[in-house]
């Protein structure tokens, strides 16, 4: 049996209509969901794809965004949306293939914060982040400080103001933010990491904390005890106090370096 050109040319146009079909009902199916769809979609997307996730991919991450642009346009809980999708663009990072493409993604995560910073300058969290994309020290104080004024008992925003204020050689105050931060920090580990960074920041202020040494062992003896097993937090607490203490107890004049030397 011969198949005639026109009977060739009948099938391929049955096939491009059938396409066509497929295609329009795509683009009707897209059409039909609303922008509350866009969201929930995207943030289901981006929170299943975390780089710890089981199964979580890039494409997924990548979906999310998409989705997420989508509501945006729309003006769907814009805060919302963009701070999902930096917390996509801070997974993308871990994905990358390359530094350059991982820079990329960080580039694009502190730009959603910026954006950020202006949708939303009271909000601690985005202030937090948004100040992580300043490179200098002095911008980064005055909003750290906005964040404690808003929400005082914010011990990572205690214990960032305290380590610039440090940097920037303000012993005293900077002293005073990080007892606050013990005080009111609740992760073992965190604070572990609290006393260390503080006593050695003294040390190199010249303007050592007495008995740094045994304090430092005794936090890491605390936080063993909080960690390990059914956890134990009662060391932790006496050692917050007890240190806590010790800060408010302390005071120096730190020593300037000869202007003749380096």
């Amino acid at each position: 049996m011969r198949i005639s050109k026109m009977d060739n040319q009948s099938t391929v146009s049955t096939l491009c209509l059938r396409l066509l079909a497929v295609i329009f009902l795509a683009v009707a199916v897209q059409a039909q969901k609303t922008a509350e769809d866009h969201f929930t979609q995207g943030k289901k997307l981006v929170e299943d794809n975390c780089i710890d996730c089981m199964g979580g991919n890039r494409d997924g991450e990548e979906a999310g965004i998409r989705e997420l642009e989508m509501a945006i346009q729309a003006d769907e809980k814009p805060v919302e949306a963009y701070k999902l999708m930096a917390e996509a663009y801070a997974n993308l990072t871990t994905y990358a293939k390359s530094e350059s493409e991982s820079q990329t993604f960080r580039n694009k995560e502190y730009d959603i914060y910026r954006k950020l910073y202006r949708l939303a300058p009271d909000d601690p969290q985005v202030l937090m982040e948004y100040a992580q994309t300043l490179t200098d020290i002095q911008e980064q104080i005055p909003v750290y400080r906005k964040v404690v004024g808003l929400d005082p008992k914010n011990a990572d925003a205690r214990f960032m103001l305290g380590d610039s204020l440090l940097r920037q050689g303000k012993i005293k105050e900077g002293i005073e933010e990080m007892r606050l931060a013990v005080t009111l920090e609740s992760n073992p580990e965190a604070v572990r990491n609290i006393v260390e960074r503080l006593t050695e920041a003294l040390e190199k202020h010249n303007c050592p904390l007495q008995d740094a040494s045994t304090y430092n062992r005794e936090v890491v003896r605390a936080e063993a005890a909080a960690t390990q097993g059914a956890g134990n937090p009662q060391p932790m607490l006496v050692f917050k106090k007890k240190f806590a203490v010790a800060l408010g107890r302390h005071s120096c004049t730190p020593v300037s370096a000869n202007p003749g030397t380096r």
